[in-house]
């Protein structure tokens, strides 16, 4: 880790410390199931995005024996009825290489379950990684996951896929036809590819638009918000989902599973807004 990087997670985690107590008075004592998101392990970027390998490793240890992992389509259905203690759901989006090569290793270990938000053009590689403009310029080069890769861990039962749309547009700057082609197109090869049914589809950078247009696809919508998903409040098609960044480390991402979302995430979820 570069001195500049070592001086951001350090701010970044200050900042952190100073939003937990108002955090703490909007936590949901509801049971309900977690989402967490990951993009890369251990690619050296530098970056929130990247989590690093010995980091990922730990968050999973603990996960593993502390939390109730369960594929999302397996949680979503145990949310049918109260539940007596939270659910946890790893995903990934857009279908880095390094989730083949850093962090499955970890997940088949520790017999972990996880989805795969796959951008299927960057994985055809006939598109550009979904990346914003330099920010694959540290660490090792945006490679997308192979078909094999993918088969591979899809044949461990642990692991499944399911959308990240074709061309990763933001869903909110674009027309309904371009989504209905983006849902559409994606969801036809993926289960060609996979050979199996796909019902879940997570919205480019989390901006949730053009539901009605999911929903003819999809039978879940991942969003952000970095909230708990509750039964009582449960929306299918703009589901919640909790960021893991690299400057949580283990201290705040074990407040993320305490249902302490930090409020920097409705900070970058404005940002997001503002932009698209």
């Amino acid at each position: 880790m570069s001195a500049r990087t070592a001086a951001l997670t350090f701010g970044k985690r200050a900042i952190k410390l100073g939003l937990l107590a108002p955090a703490a008075l909007a936590r949901s004592r509801e049971p309900g199931l977690l989402l967490l998101g990951y993009h890369r392990i251990g690619a050296g970027m530098e970056r929130e995005m990247d989590v690093s390998t010995p980091t990922f490793r730990e968050q999973m240890r603990y996960l593993a024996e502390h939390r109730e992992v369960v594929p999302l389509e397996d949680g979503m259905l145990r949310m049918g009825a109260p539940l007596e203690r939270d659910l946890f759901a790893i995903t990934f989006d857009d279908g880095y290489g390094e989730v083949y090569d850093n962090a499955w290793p970890v997940l088949r270990e520790l017999r972990l379950p996880a989805t795969l938000f796959l951008a299927t053009g960057f994985v055809e590689g006939i598109e550009p990684p979904p990346l914003r403009a330099g920010a694959g310029d540290r660490g090792a080069p945006p490679k997308p996951l192979s078909w094999k890769q993918i088969e591979e861990m899809r044949a461990s039962d642990l692991i499944s896929v399911g959308s990240h749309s074709q061309t990763h547009p933001s869903f909110g700057a674009i027309s309904r036809d371009r989504a209905e082609e983006e849902c559409a197109s994606s969801k036809r090869m993926l289960e060609e590819r996979t050979g199996g049914a796909v019902a879940s589809f997570a919205y480019p950078g989390g901006v949730v638009a053009h539901e009605e247009v999911v929903a003819a696809h999809y039978r879940y919508g991942v969003a952000a918000d970095g909230g708990k998903n509750r039964p009582s409040a449960l929306t299918p098609l703009r589901l919640s989902r909790v960021p893991v960044r690299a400057s949580d480390g283990m201290f705040f991402f074990r407040r993320r599973l305490s249902g302490l979302a930090p409020l920097e995430d409705r900070l970058y979820d404005r940002l997001r807004s503002a932009r698209d």
